[in-house]
């Protein structure tokens, strides 16, 4: 299993991926980001991955709950962390970790949108995440680690971040008012590849910091090397509860909605036209979609007898799903419904569709000859009350790649 870097750009909105580092005392230049389509888009099918979650895209915090016994933890942590938030305490996921004595606890805490993104994008690409590690469990503890423009400061029961080197004397400030003047740090090992600059700092610090820091130490060395000495040992994982990995086997289709969803859509093209067309044209199509669906289902399922055809269509898609499926046939019946509205299978063909159950979201991902297309489609479900978003579009040769995120009517 292969392990690389990965972080959420806030301004383009879209994961970056990057190769580790290597373990060179000597390097200098940071590791190149490339988009997580460009990266993934050169990975084989089915590629087991852990990923280092960098440390601008979670935060680390200890808390200690007196009184909060371990079956109400979970109840408990969203009222101790909501006022260190900027949103609703609901938009994030929150990890437990770690426990110290009897009622402190390290926790971990990422925003659950950029997360389903996430694993939306290796669902794409087919790309297997395993493990989701925080970049700052990586550091030693009680260690203030060197990398690049950034500072790793790693202290149990205090403070666990990534402090870019402009900010870290305000940083340093903060934690000496948090523990105020009575409660200091008994070591603190400062670790950089220079060492001209880590006893600079070092001398800041017993300077500046002596009532935080009892003990100030300076050790030769580089995070690349400390963090594959970590990564050899169990590490922090971030994907938990609704996020926690799930193992894909090989011999498995990979895809394995892809014929009920077919199958949906054909079903709901024939109820819709069977109950709604008036006119000869608007029958003829009904035949076709009908002849297409028997077709498609002697396809599906050779060797059985048709009998009433809505009925055991009906029947095969609940046997393919456990998950209520009302939204999602509400959703896919209308957006077919329009889709054929338009004329613009010359235009647009659809690859592949999912159902996002706790947005209420129809995803599709679709191939068009001009963003136009892609542009017309979207306008022609707005005017049909339906809440469409252009998630991405890209050129791909001749054709444009895109994927469409449709909610219900607005």
């Amino acid at each position: 299993m292969e392990t690389v870097n990965i972080r959420w750009n806030v301004e383009l909105e879209t994961w970056f991926v990057a190769e580790l580092e290597q373990n060179n005392e000597t390097a200098t230049e940071a590791p190149q980001w490339l988009p997580f389509d460009e990266w993934a888009s050169n990975q084989s099918d089915l590629s087991a991955y852990r990923f280092i979650l960098s440390g601008e895209n979670y935060v680390c915090r200890w808390l200690t709950l007196p009184g909060v016994q371990p079956r109400h933890l979970n109840k408990a942590l969203p009222f101790a962390l909501e006022e260190s938030f900027i949103e609703d305490v609901s938009h994030y996921h929150i990890v437990n970790t770690a426990k110290v004595g009897k009622y402190t606890h390290q926790i971990y805490c990422a925003k659950k949108d950029i997360l389903e993104r996430l694993l939306e994008a290796c669902a794409l690409h087919h790309i297997q995440l395993r493990q989701l590690i925080p970049e700052t469990s990586l550091a030693p503890a009680n260690g203030l680690l060197h990398n690049h423009d950034y500072w790793f400061i790693n202290i149990p029961e205090v403070t666990e971040a990534k402090i870019h080197q402009s900010a870290l004397s305000a940083y340093l400030e903060s934690i000496s008012a948090q523990l105020g003047e009575e409660t200091s740090v008994e070591r603190l090992t400062i670790i950089d590849k220079s060492l001209d600059s880590a006893n600079l700092l070092k001398m800041q610090i017993e300077t500046s910091f002596n009532h935080v820091f009892k003990s100030t130490d300076v050790l030769h060395g580089g995070f690349a090397s400390i963090r594959d000495k970590a990564l050899e040992k169990d590490n922090k994982d971030l994907l938990t509860d609704q996020f926690k990995a799930t193992e894909v086997k090989v011999d498995k289709p990979a895809a394995w909605w892809k014929p009920i969803a077919v199958l949906a859509a054909c079903w709901a093209l024939f109820s819709f036209t069977q109950t709604t067309l008036q006119n000869n044209q608007l029958i003829e199509q009904e035949k076709q979609v009908h002849t297409a669906t028997i077709s498609l289902y002697k396809q599906l399922f050779p060797g059985e007898r048709i009998r009433f055809l809505e009925r055991q269509i009906r029947s095969k898609i609940k046997e393919g799903s456990d998950t209520n499926t009302a939204g999602f046939m509400m959703l896919l019946h209308e957006t077919s419904r329009i889709f054929q509205k338009t004329n613009q299978k010359n235009q647009i063909e659809w690859q592949s569709l999912r159902f996002n159950d706790r947005q209420n979201l129809l995803v599709i991902d679709l191939t068009a000859k001009t963003i136009a297309d892609i542009q017309e489609f979207k306008s022609a479900m707005e005017a049909n009350n339906l809440s469409v978003e252009i998630a991405s579009a890209t050129n791909d040769n001749d054709k444009v790649k895109g994927r469409i995120r449709i909610g219900g009517q607005s």
